[in-house]
């Protein structure tokens, strides 16, 4: 019985380690993101990417086709050329969604209609540009 409790700890400890897609956290100025450590070759987790809002410059929503699901992700770039993409599956997405829809001029509160739909797309639509006065 030991043996088979021992393979199920192991079992849960790889299934939770494959649906980890790290952790946002919404800040008074801006957001952190943690990603996962990740394989063999991460002896620790990779440093923290922090951006302040008045930092992104860009937004991008797009819709993934991973055959059995979608998945819907923020490419976002600043200001200083750093770029990062983020999946709806990260701990955070949806509290970051509603920080940058109250902290950005402009953003397009409204783009879950446009990407997730049509189905079979990938919807690719910009949500957020600095320079513009709209998007969408």
């Amino acid at each position: 019985m030991a043996k088979l409790s021992l393979a199920l700890d192991r079992d849960t400890a790889k299934l939770e380690q494959m649906t980890n897609y790290g952790k946002l956290s919404v800040q008074d100025e801006g957001f952190v993101f943690q990603a996962p450590k990740r394989g063999w070759f991460w002896q620790k987790s990779p440093p923290p990417f922090s951006a302040a809002f008045a930092a992104v410059g860009e937004i991008v929503a797009l819709k993934l086709d991973l055959i059995t699901t979608d998945e819907v992700v923020f490419d976002i770039w600043l200001d200083d050329g750093r770029s990062l993409r983020l999946w709806e599956s990260v701990e955070g997405f949806v509290e970051l969604d509603t920080a940058f829809a109250n902290h950005l001029p402009h953003y397009f509160r409204d783009w879950r209609g446009v990407v997730i739909f049509p189905a079979f797309e990938e919807n690719r639509t910009v949500i957020f540009h600095r320079s513009l006065e709209q998007v969408y």
